[in-house]
């Protein structure tokens, strides 16, 4: 069992690992890559160090002077153009190509490349009206979401797809007029529901399918007129109703935790999947022979992969609608690519950055539309293989092939990142792995205007100009601010002001899914050894598959 270069745990890399590593890399341009030196979650966090999804500043394009929101500050050793100059064609990222330098290490002559290069400020593709949402793709009218696709009308929202009219919302999709909900699809109308899907004019519901005008239940299938798990008729269910409060944040915290007391009594599947077929992990559908795997769609015969829809892919991050890829983050529409981040398009990538319908590229930058290129350099088909090879060979006698980019390289500090959301760290361990920290976020404390005591329970006298004020979350102490859209819809529907800031309520959200990592355990009813993202330590009565379906079907 070797030990991990990162962490010195030992790990352990198992016969299906190797296998689809070989499978992978067998066939790749580059030749073989040898086996991990880190363990599964210090190469995890390895590619996330290189993903900021809602850090953002304010700064100036480097090629306008206009001002922009970038996910990089002003004082970046690299260029930072606007959307529109980045995509324009008054510059050529192969300006900056550069031969090989044999003896120095690649990295090192990566990152001189990185620093050249202008970057996008953020990766914003066909929207509207969202000039604060980051990864956004075919999206409008939304503001401070993140990871957000073919949706309008989103507030404070992080990965929904096919959506409008939601605020507060974590990974769901084809919902409407959501509020305060979590993994729940095609959902409208709904309030504070978690993992609860198909379901309409409810509230307070965790793992429910079908149902409507429910609040408070846990578990049901095609219900309606339900309050903790009680069938009403009509008339008493609409009666009870209006003895919640939803003005009052007392009233929701006894819900909430009344609700959680029935959550405990009831099953728990073991894992959340549909439609796959011998798959481990979490969050995984429409897949099948998928081990190890986190947030993952339309997958096969993938292992250690997180938040994807690919096939045939291992130790990535990221990867969407792609194949044969390996050790990646965010490469997608892509095949045949190892080691690469935010690669859209072509294929056969490696240890490239940011690069649009590139193939057969290594060490790339920002290209766009071109093939045979090394360190943003062309070459003819056979000058690129003739040369590509010896830069592997140099790069074994490095120690460098096989290895994702470095953490310490990432323009983005740890606490910049998205590691804390699923890989968490000290800020003394941060600092003894020779990673960045930054101090100085784009956020204050302190500034506050306003005191949520000075303000009326009740929303209907709530003046509009509140929206002016500051206020200072009750968990963090950062500050923020309530917007427009936000106060409307506060009123309409009789909710209160929210008194924590927009990160901590998506880090309350996720809180109410299980960390990305599998425990050996026992079915709590047949007794079948399963594996679950459910620790031993763990309060929930477990079911596996079989054992929840007669349960709640």
């Amino acid at each position: 069992m070797p030990n991990c270069k990162q962490c010195n745990q030992g790990f352990e890399i198992s016969n299906e690992e190797n296998a689809l590593r070989e499978k992978l890399t067998g066939d790749f341009e580059t030749g073989l890559v040898p086996q991990p030196t880190q363990c599964l979650v210090c190469r995890m966090r390895r590619k996330m160090a290189w993903r900021n999804e809602m850090t953002l500043y304010k700064r100036d394009c480097d090629k306008t002077g206009k001002s922009i929101i970038s996910i990089y500050p002003s004082n970046t050793d690299f260029p930072v153009y606007s959307k529109n100059e980045w995509w324009g064609n008054d510059w050529d990222a192969m300006s900056y190509g550069r031969e090989f330098d044999f003896s120095r290490p690649f990295f090192e002559q990566f990152v001189e490349l990185f620093n050249k290069v202008p970057k996008l400020p953020l990766i914003s593709v066909n929207t509207e009206n969202s000039d604060y949402c980051n990864f956004i793709w075919d999206s409008r009218n939304s503001y401070l979401s993140y990871c957000i696709y073919k949706s309008e009308s989103l507030i404070h929202c992080y990965w929904l797809y096919h959506s409008r009219d939601c605020i507060d919302c974590s990974y769901c999709f084809r919902s409407e007029r959501c509020y305060e909900c979590t993994d729940c699809n095609d959902s409208q109308n709904s309030k504070f529901c978690i993992l609860s899907h198909n379901c309409s004019d409810s509230l307070f519901l965790y793992d429910c399918r079908g149902c409507s005008n429910c609040f408070g239940c846990v578990g049901l299938r095609n219900k309606k007129y339900y309050m903790f798990n009680q069938k009403l008729p009509k008339d008493e269910y609409e009666k009870r109703l209006k003895g919640f409060d939803l003005q009052k944040q007392e009233h929701i915290d006894a819900v909430k935790t009344k609700l959680n007391a029935l959550r405990l009594k009831l099953p728990h599947r073991y894992s959340i999947q549909d439609k796959t077929e011998n798959c481990t992990g979490d969050y995984i559908f429409e897949s099948k022979d998928c081990h190890n795997c986190y947030q993952l769609y339309n997958g096969r015969d993938c292992i250690n992969v997180e938040d994807s829809d690919c096939e045939d892919c291992q130790d990535s991050y990221h990867i969407g609608w792609a194949s044969f890829i390996y050790d990646s983050y965010s490469v997608c529409n892509n095949k045949s690519s190892a080691f690469s981040i935010q690669c859209d398009g072509g294929s056969d990538l490696f240890y490239s950055y940011c690069c649009y319908n590139l193939s057969h590229g290594f060490g790339c930058d920002g290209i766009r539309q071109n093939e045979y290129c090394i360190l943003n350099k062309k070459y003819s088909k056979e000058q690129y293989q003739e040369l590509l090879p010896k830069i592997v060979e140099h790069m074994r006698g490095t120690g460098e092939w096989g290895e994702f980019f470095p953490a310490h390289l990432s323009p983005f500090a740890y606490n910049e990142s998205v590691i804390p959301s699923f890989y968490p760290l000290e800020k003394d361990e941060v600092l003894r792995r020779k990673w960045r920290w930054k101090d100085d976020l784009p956020f204050t404390k302190g500034k506050e205007s306003i005191s949520h005591t000075e303000l009326s329970e009740n929303i209907s006298d709530i003046p509009l100009s509140v929206t002016n004020e500051i206020f200072a979350c009750d968990e963090c102490g950062k500050n923020y601010k309530i917007i427009d859209q936000e106060l409307r819809y506060y009123k309409n529907e009789n909710l209160p002001l929210p008194k924590n800031c927009p990160h901590c309520r998506n880090a309350n959200r996720l809180k109410f899914r299980n960390p990305r990592r599998l425990f050996s355990r026992k079915c709590d009813k047949c007794g079948e050894s399963i594996r679950s993202s459910y620790s031993l330590e763990r309060p929930e009565i477990v079911y596996c598959e079989s054992c929840y379906l007669k349960e709640v079907y």
